[in-house]
């Protein structure tokens, strides 16, 4: 029982040392030495990518940046952030950026988007200890600074996610799926030149058809230990804390919440 109190105590030490090192400024570095590297996650949709990596960054004491991604841009443009869900992963028309412009008067283009993405990306790897999802973390970053995740699933399953996610029709579902996925792909070529989905851009890709959301974290934690040789980030939560901090008990069923 003691034992296991003391286990506990350096558990909690460990992640309090992460997130303090995640908090820590710009010129502490040097004091405290390398941050952790940061993993990203691309996605399929309705894959249950988002929601791997939230239990990725609970397991580690990571910050999570998913939509917090479009806050910290639009700060940094001072742009509203409703008006950057339109450049969001996907890519517009010129028209299209025409006609916003003249809707809230100030232009907002896939030029302006991307060069913000890539430096607010750069600052969040230049303090560690973060998981990054989509928007092309990985290209950005590249195979040095991040471990780059990527989470597929089965067609099929995916639609019938998507169908009990939004509680739409079979046919709506399948339509909707095609449309993000090509969207997703159309603005990564346009960004970066790449095919997201390319097997080689990625360091550890996971079918969450075949592995659940506990599964699928253990798999990167390890995967993140291996690439950067860090045996001292063991401090994964045992799952009750882990279903704590989240709010909620994960399932498999919750990969279906989010793509």
């Amino acid at each position: 029982m003691a034992r296991g109190i003391e286990r506990l105590v350096e558990k909690n030490v460990g992640l309090a040392a992460m997130r303090a090192r995640l908090k820590s400024g710009p010129g502490d570095e040097a004091k405290e030495g390398p941050r952790l590297p940061v993993i990203t996650f691309s996605r399929e949709p309705a894959a249950g990518g988002t929601t791997i990596a939230r239990s990725v960054a609970d397991a580690l004491g990571f910050a999570c940046w998913d939509q917090q991604l479009l806050t910290r841009i639009a700060e940094q443009a001072h742009v509203v952030e409703s008006v950057l869900a339109n450049v969001d992963e996907r890519v517009n028309s010129s028209v299209h950026d025409f006609v916003r412009s003249l809707l809230v008067g100030d232009a907002y283009s896939q030029d302006n988007y991307r060069t913000t993405l890539t430096k607010v990306v750069g600052s969040i790897a230049l303090n560690g200890a973060a998981v990054i999802v989509g928007r092309g973390g990985h290209f950005i970053l590249g195979p040095q600074r991040a471990l780059r995740v990527r989470v597929v699933c089965a067609f099929d399953e995916r639609v019938r996610r998507m169908m009990y996610r939004d509680g739409i029709s079979e046919a709506d579902a399948t339509r909707r799926v095609r449309e993000l996925g090509s969207t997703i792909k159309t603005f990564m070529k346009h960004h970066f030149g790449q095919d997201v989905t390319a097997p080689h851009h990625y360091d550890l890709i996971i079918n969450s058809g075949e592995f659940d959301v506990h599964q699928s974290t253990d798999l990167v934690v390890a995967a993140y230990q291996a690439k950067f040789r860090r045996p001292s980030i063991t401090m994964v939560p045992p799952r009750s804390e882990v279903n704590a901090a989240a709010g909620r008990d994960v399932r498999q069923g919750d990969l279906a919440e989010t793509a």
